[in-house]
């Protein structure tokens, strides 16, 4: 279906389907039942890119927020707000440059492949911008993109569930808790850690036991959880190596880490290369593809249980090869080839979902 084809009926204003995906775990073993579920959660097929970019409140919400710190000379933020690192997968020196977005260098390992921000905000410009951060707040509580993630979340919770006997969750970086709530649905016993000022203070009110500091400081017991959830966290951090082998720590034996962070090589990103929206140099710090998300998880001693990718972005690609703008097009379909199918078998969806356990 192309984007001119999607209207009010595949969507109602409150985010509800009509028609709800199948359930049950008898979808795990059924490729194109599995193919439904991924699809069910998919916006671009579900409601179209521009759509939904425009009822969930993306293509108004400001995200380029410091730009008022970029020195006009280098093109780059200024010098006494970042600091230098490495590469975080295999710590080799930055080398190959790719590009400058809104005043940050992205670079390109040679070692590993990974895509990173090589000058990324001090620690404390960093700490305060997710403290007090609430740009999103009102993406991620309205109606469509609720919807979407509950599906989104169920998928990854079964997956997690057919592998798994006990029930202790942790979420990190759990904003407003979408994941807990559908895990406390199901049975499970949820911690959600969440230093954001705002979404800490309503997962507190909902009840939920909250975690407000690093997880390297939270100082929680050995072995504690059977299934520790970081849905696109990873990303956002500065030392994810060290938030990995934390979370390997007080993983239970017979536990499973979930992930979920952007493809650096989905099809969308090598098409729009820096005009992707997964590039923001603020907060966006690492763009794991395949290789390098295995490359670091078995350098910590756990093993791939499950890795897949989910969500197309066909419409943004699509607008894009239309010569149109890829998140506010409404352009008909370029290859009708190009199917969800195609691209997930071939790893090339915007996002990589992996289910990881000790070696």
């Amino acid at each position: 279906m192309n984007e001119k084809e999607k209207g009010p009926s595949a969507f109602d204003p409150v985010g509800k389907a009509k028609a709800e995906p199948p359930g049950g775990a008898a979808w795990l073993s059924d490729p194109a039942a599995r193919l439904e579920r991924k699809n069910a959660f998919d916006a671009s097929l579900v409601m179209g890119t521009s759509r939904f970019n425009q009822d969930t409140g993306r293509l108004t919400v400001k995200s380029r927020p410091f730009l008022w710190a970029v020195d006009p000379e280098t093109g780059l933020v200024r010098s006494d707000l970042v600091r230098a690192r490495r590469c975080p997968v295999c710590d080799e020196p930055p080398e190959k440059g790719l590009f400058i977005k809104d005043g940050f260098r992205h670079v390109k390992c040679a070692g590993c492949g990974l895509i990173y921000v090589s000058l990324i905000l001090r620690e404390d410009v960093l700490d305060r911008y997710w403290r007090e951060e609430l740009a999103w707040t009102g993406v991620l509580n309205s109606g469509p993109q609720m919807e979407l993630d509950r599906r989104k979340y169920l998928y990854g919770l079964e997956l997690a569930e057919a592998r798994l006997g006990g029930r202790r969750l942790l979420d990190i970086g759990s904003g407003p808790g979408g994941f807990v709530k559908v895990a406390e649905e199901r049975g499970w016993e949820s911690s959600a850690l969440e230093f954001n000022q705002e979404s800490s203070r309503k997962l507190a009110e909902a009840g939920f036991k909250v975690i407000v500091k690093n997880l390297e400081l939270s100082d929680l017991p050995d072995q504690s959880f059977d299934l520790i959830s970081l849905w696109e966290v990873l990303e956002h951090l500065p030392e994810p190596r060290a938030t990995l082998a934390e979370a390997r720590r007080l993983l239970a034996p017979g536990g499973l880490i979930l992930i979920l962070v952007p493809n650096a090589r989905s099809l969308v990103t090598r098409l729009l290369h820096e005009k992707s929206n997964t590039f923001g140099g603020h907060s966006h710090l690492n763009h794991f593809h395949p290789a390098s998300l295995r490359r670091l998880l078995e350098s910590l001693g756990l093993a791939i249980v499950e890795m897949e990718t989910v969500i197309t972005e066909l419409g943004s690609i699509n607008n894009h090869l239309d010569f149109e703008d890829p998140y506010n097009g409404r352009a008909e379909a370029f290859c009708p080839e190009l199917s969800p199918e195609l691209i997930h078998e071939n790893l090339w969806g915007s996002r990589i979902l992996t289910l990881a356990a000790w070696k």
